[in-house]
């Protein structure tokens, strides 16, 4: 399987739409994560409609901000459980026999409601137990070597450290880029992070021991590309990777 995750920052115009389809065309993904997509219900579903994918769930923007959206192919048998603004989850019946859950992460830039969702994992943790993985824009770093300024933690990147490490999340090794945004200025005024990004629990992992992350050019978006292949190159996280509280 494999699953491609955007924060495409907007998909209203033709050329970002071209920059979707092109990467989709060469990566082939089986399941599509799109973020702040900014496109209403019929768009959105024409937009999957038209790259393929039969089945979609979308969380429509509020104004000028959000959308959000998984979709996937019928070659893939998802049900989904979990919907809102920042997190949609599924779960993944896979030709093994053993179900599996995918939660498509989108977020918060805000404190208050970043604290209030990322602790909400642990009860979603404890209704859907067994492999789950969580992919997409965390909004956030999670070690000081995640930002190319040096900086340390903020109390929003600690609350996404501290929520990873007590779920028991492991980090899926990345190829082709280390940050995954910047903003787009230059010299010294530029800034480089990793806070799109894929982790799973252990039970995941040893479905998918080879799983490989791979983070593709950035084009219309100042967040790069994430694909994600379940079965791709010989990759094992030999280790988990924990992440910073302080």
């Amino acid at each position: 399987m494999i699953i491609f995750a955007w924060n495409c920052r907007g998909l209203g115009q033709a050329s970002a739409i071209r920059d979707l389809r092109a990467p989709i065309h060469s990566s082939k993904p089986d399941c599509l994560i799109l973020m702040e997509t900014k496109v209403n219900v019929a768009s959105m579903s024409r937009i999957v409609g038209n790259m393929d994918f039969s089945n979609h769930v979308y969380v429509p923007p509020i104004g000028l901000s959000g959308g959000f959206c998984v979709a996937w192919k019928d070659s893939i048998d998802m049900e989904p459980i979990t919907l809102s603004k920042n997190i949609i989850s599924l779960l993944v019946f896979s030709k093994s026999g053993v179900p599996w859950r995918l939660s498509a992460i989108y977020g918060s830039p805000k404190y208050t409601a970043k604290r209030a969702f990322w602790n909400s994992l642990s009860s979603e943790a404890d209704r859907f137990p067994g492999a789950w993985l969580l992919l997409g824009d965390f909004n956030g770093i999670c070690s000081r070597h995640d930002r190319s300024s040096n900086c340390r933690l903020d109390g929003g990147s600690r609350i996404i450290c501290e929520a990873l490490d007590n779920l028991v999340m492991i980090s899926i090794p990345s190829s082709g880029f280390f940050y995954t945004w910047s903003n787009r200025k230059y010299g010294r005024q530029r800034v480089n992070s990793c806070i799109d990004r894929g982790v799973a629990n252990e039970d995941w992992w040893r479905l998918f021991p080879n799983a490989k992350l791979q983070l593709l050019p950035q084009t219309s978006s100042d967040h790069h590309p994430q694909v994600l292949s379940c079965f791709g190159q010989n990759v094992y996280a030999k280790r988990p990777f924990r992440f910073e509280a302080a």
